[in-house]
C-alpha cells in the first residue's frame, strides 16, 4: 500500500505564517520543504501527493525523486514570546498578531538557522485539475487534525475515489507496480541544487538536433519551444537525447497531461476526445509528427506515455 500526503503550497504557507520564510516551490514541477516542517523526513519517493492552496486542491502526482542537502532559512519570531506562530493581517494598522501570546507588532525579530532542505520532483506525473476541488471534500481522509501543517498524511484509497474521474486517471495510473508509479528507493539523495543540472544544456542539444522545430507543428520561434523529457528523469539523469523532443509550450502542457500522444506504429498524433471540440487542435489528430525518421526518439518512451494517457481517456468516457 502506498502512502499519500497533502502539501500546502508556498504561497498559502507564507500567507498563513508570517514567521516562516525561504520556500521556493514551482507548482507542477517541484516542492521544497525543510527539516523544521512536521513530517519533513517521512515523505518518500513513490508516495502520492496532492497540492493545495487557499482551501482548494490543485492537482496530484507521484513523487518521483527527492534530493536533500544543507541550507539556511530565515525564521521570524514574535518579539514578545519568541513564537513563529503569528499571522499577517490586512485590515489592521498593526500588521502582525501572535497566536500563542496575543502580542500585536509590526516588526518581528529575525534569525537565520541551519536546516536540511528537501527538494521533491513530481512534474512527470503532475495532473492539475480542470476545476480545483474544495479541500473540505477530503476532510475525512486526513490522518490528523493539524490543519495548519504544510505536510499532512492523507488516506490514499479515498483519494483514488475522489480523483479517478475528476482528473481522468485510469487504472494504469494507480497501479503500484508496472504503471506510472516510480520505484521506491527510500531515503533522500544528497544532491540538492544539482538535481536538474544540465536542463538548459539538454534543451540546447535538442535545438542542435532538431533546429527550432516543434515535433508537432513544425518550425516555431525558439523562444516558445520547451524540452520535453519522455522518460523519468531520476532513472536517466544524463539527459538521453533519444528521449527528448522540442514542443511548443502549450502543446507540451497537453502532452504532459496525457491529452496528446504520439503513436509510434504510424508516427502520427492522437488527441484526447475532449480536445475534438477545438478546431485548431482537432486538425492535429492523425497528423504526422514533424521529426525526420532518423531523428525519431526511442519508441518505448512514447509507447508508455500513450498507454497511460489513453487509459485516462477511457476513464473520462466512462464518467460522462
Amino acid at each position: 500500500m502506498f502512502r499519500a500526503w497533502s502539501l500546502l503550497s508556498v504561497e498559502e504557507a507564507d500567507r498563513q505564517f508570517g514567521g516562516n520564510l525561504g520556500y521556493e516551490d514551482v507548482l507542477g514541477e517541484k516542492y521544497i520543504w525543510n527539516s523544521t516542517v512536521a513530517h519533513s523526513r517521512d515523505v518518500q519517493e513513490g508516495d502520492l501527493i496532492i497540492l493545495k492552496d487557499g482551501g482548494w486542491v490543485l492537482g496530484l502526482a507521484w513523487m518521483d525523486e527527492i534530493v536533500s542537502g544543507p541550507g539556511r532559512k530565515e525564521r521570524r519570531r514574535c518579539p514578545q514570546c519568541g513564537s513563529t506562530g503569528f499571522k499577517p493581517r490586512k485590515r489592521h494598522d498593526v500588521r502582525f498578531k501572535c497566536s500563542p501570546c496575543g502580542e500585536e507588532f509590526n516588526t518581528p525579530t529575525s534569525e537565520t538557522i541551519d536546516v536540511t532542505v528537501f527538494e521533491g520532483h513530481y512534474g512527470r506525473t503532475w495532473r492539475p485539475l480542470d476545476t480545483p476541488m474544495p479541500e473540505k471534500t477530503l476532510r475525512n481522509l486526513y490522518g490528523n487534525r493539524s490543519g495548519q501543517q504544510s505536510i499532512r498524511p492523507i488516506e490514499p484509497d479515498g483519494l483514488r475515489e475522489h480523483f479517478r474521474t475528476a482528473a481522468g486517471l485510469g487504472p494504469r495510473w494507480w497501479r503500484e507496480d508496472g504503471g506510472v508509479r516510480p520505484p521506491i528507493n527510500g531515503g533522500h539523495r544528497q544532491v540538492l541544487q544539482k538535481a536538474r543540472v544540465g536542463q538548459a544544456k539538454f534543451r540546447s542539444h535538442l535545438l542542435e538536433r532538431y533546429g527550432a522545430c516543434c515535433a508537432i507543428t513544425g518550425a516555431q520561434p525558439a523562444e516558445c519551444l520547451e524540452a520535453a523529457h519522455l522518460y523519468r528523469y531520476a532513472d536517466t539523469p544524463n539527459h538521453d537525447l533519444n528521449g527528448g523532443l522540442l514542443l511548443r509550450r502549450d502543446l507540451h502542457t497537453l502532452f504532459d497531461r496525457g491529452l496528446l500522444v504520439i503513436d509510434t506504429r504510424t508516427w502520427t498524433l492522437r488527441i484526447a476526445p475532449s480536445l475534438h471540440d477545438y478546431p485548431h487542435l482537432a486538425v492535429l489528430d492523425n497528423a504526422p509528427i514533424q521529426v525526420a525518421p532518423q531523428l525519431r526518439p526511442t519508441p518505448t518512451y512514447l509507447e508508455q506515455h500513450l498507454a497511460l494517457a489513453t487509459d485516462g481517456w477511457d476513464e473520462r468516457r466512462l464518467s460522462e
